[in-house]
């Protein structure tokens, strides 16, 4: 039964990702409350730039059709459950960093802002803990030392295998 309740979460996401796409973004205005449960449930409206996240969703959509290897580091099943943080059995924190081991403020290039995500307001994101941030790339960020090498993240590492 959770399976079903997993493979419904991604279901419906991926619904209203190709609405958003069939519709030229336009399903974005007219179906927003279902976008803000989905994505930012605790932000409010005046939080988002139509223009900003339009133009993330197609960058993302770009970089996904056209990036093989990019595709490849987010592997994930339809039956999948959600992460909201990544497996601390595969990724440690390096002895090296000096921030807080919750949190990435003291980085001074984030993932997040190479990537000028749009859900990222005042160094936090309004996103955590949503529908898409447990059951896509975010919940599951750093998983691998590809993703670790693509972002230069000076957080996380590989997990020496024993």
């Amino acid at each position: 039964m959770i399976i079903l309740q997993h493979i419904a979460a991604r279901l419906y996401l991926r619904v209203l990702l190709v609405l958003f796409f069939v519709s030229g973004g336009l399903s974005l205005v007219v179906l927003a409350p279902l976008y803000k449960g989905a994505f930012a449930p605790n932000a409010s409206y005046s939080d988002f730039s139509f223009v900003r996240l339009w133009a993330h969703m197609y960058k993302v959509l770009w970089r996904s059709l056209s990036n093989r290897q990019y595709r490849e580091m987010y592997p994930s099943r339809l039956s999948d459950p959600p992460i909201q943080n990544n497996d601390r059995s595969r990724m440690r924190i390096k002895t090296s960093w000096c921030g807080s081991n919750d949190n990435c403020d003291m980085c001074a290039n984030p993932c997040c802002e190479q990537i000028t995500c749009p859900l990222m307001v005042d160094k936090r994101c309004l996103s955590y803990g949503s529908l898409y941030f447990g059951y896509y790339y975010c919940g599951r960020y750093p998983n691998s030392q590809s993703q670790v090498d693509l972002y230069k993240c000076p957080k996380w590492e590989v997990r020496p295998q024993e």
